[in-house]
């Protein structure tokens, strides 16, 4: 039975694989992050060992910063009460450049993109790339009357897994 156990444990941590997001970002009082590994992998396909299909979205509320205060700023300008996910769509995936181009949409905005990942499997995805918040309408986090605010870029990096 023991061994039975062990088996089924490694079998389902291999089915589950652990994907994650983090959002990091700087501020006029110090730099902050955002994790989050409650991702939707809706899509992860392959067809010759090019990907084919990625479909990955993320619920605003499970991007934790260990702040309350931090994370209750973010949310607010995320508009988490409007729109709670943000997501992409694969779109087209190009071997020779090794870029995937797909479509983010955070609240109602939609913006394509061409992602360059640092890793390109038919099973993980994992890079970074760099946006501003401002490119999706969103105004950078503030507190105290503005006297501390939010940079409008932020740095994505992502571990996508099948």
């Amino acid at each position: 039975m023991k061994k039975f156990m062990v088996n089924i444990l490694f079998l389902s941590s291999m089915c589950f694989a652990q994907s994650s997001v983090e959002i990091h970002g700087t501020s006029t009082l110090h730099d902050w992050k955002m994790v989050s590994q409650a991702i939707d992998v809706g899509a992860f396909e392959s067809e010759g060992g090019v990907i084919s299909a990625l479909d990955v979205g993320v619920q605003i509320e499970t991007l934790k910063s260990g702040d309350p205060g931090l994370d209750k700023k973010a949310y607010e300008a995320l508009k988490i009460d409007k729109s709670n996910v943000i997501t992409f769509s694969l779109k087209e995936h190009n071997m020779e450049n090794k870029t995937l181009r797909g479509v983010f949409k955070v609240l109602d905005m939609e913006r394509e993109e061409i992602l360059t990942p640092e890793v390109i499997e038919v099973d993980r995805v994992a890079g970074s790339f760099e946006v501003n918040m401002t490119d999706f309408g969103i105004t950078p986090p503030s507190v105290m009357f503005g006297a501390i605010k939010s940079g409008d870029a932020v740095t994505v990096k992502y571990d996508i897994q099948k």
